[in-house]
């Protein structure tokens, strides 16, 4: 077994059950297609480690989305074009290593993924965290 590629932190969370919960699964998904990367045993494993990913990356924004627009986001349409950005650089990166006849460690797919962890977790969704909570916080307020 080799190392994993993240080790869950609680500087993950963003303060949103649900969200903290898909992030938590997500990073999992990360480290098994890390695994299978670094292992290279099975193309199907590490075809199937990546089709996880993508489909849960598309379900986690959807989510993610819904949430922001309950809660009129202000920042929704820059937050919704990173998502976009975030999952076209993970497809392109996925069709690469498809295409790819050999499979390496640190190959760009790990980069995108690393990248949309230590920077849209961490900054654009906890932000977005802390204003939704305002806004849940200011409406209980209300009479």
């Amino acid at each position: 077994m080799t190392d994993t590629l993240f080790k869950w932190d609680d500087s993950f969370l963003i303060g949103i059950e649900e969200l903290d919960h898909e992030h938590k699964v997500l990073i999992d998904d990360i480290n098994r297609l890390h695994e299978e990367l670094a292992g290279y045993k099975e193309r199907s494993e590490i075809e199937k480690c990546l089709g996880d990913i993508y489909v849960r990356m598309q379900a986690h924004f959807a989510l993610e989305e819904r949430v922001m627009k309950e809660h009129d986001y202000e920042f929704f349409d820059g937050h919704k074009r990173e998502h976009d950005k975030l999952l076209d650089s993970y497809t392109e990166s996925m069709m690469q290593l498809l295409n790819d006849s050999g499979v390496f460690p640190n190959n760009p797919i790990e980069d995108a993924l690393e990248h949309w962890i230590l920077n849209h977790i961490i900054t654009s969704d906890k932000k977005m965290s802390l204003m939704v909570q305002e806004k849940k916080a200011s409406k209980a307020k209300l009479p």
